[in-house]
């Protein structure tokens, strides 16, 4: 899977990096856009929002939308906490209670 970052603005009063990105082919998950994302611009998990991945009508091209910010404080007041619950990372469970 290639992803192509076909936009990549900084939006300074935000403190935040608006990337648009290209990806071919169906069935790329949220976590694996994200992780590539992460390694493409080098950086960590915690500062990358992905925003949402719409398909392309007559193509099979993805086109994606995140965002990166600077520091942890900007983006927790900026992002709603439901994009924030949305990108973080799945919590692994012990098995649960007997």
């Amino acid at each position: 899977m290639a992803i192509e970052i076909v936009k990549d603005v900084e939006n300074v009063l935000l403190n935040r990096r608006d990337i648009v990105f290209k990806t071919e082919g169906t069935g790329i998950s949220r976590k694996s856009a994200k992780s590539t994302l992460v390694a493409l611009l080098d950086t960590t998990p915690e500062l990358l929002i992905l925003d949402r991945m719409n398909s392309q009508y007559g193509t099979q091209d993805i086109l994606g939308y995140a965002r990166l910010y600077d520091n942890e404080q900007n983006l927790r007041r900026i992002e709603p906490d439901y994009m924030i619950a949305r990108n973080a990372p799945a919590k692994k469970s012990d098995g649960g209670e007997n």
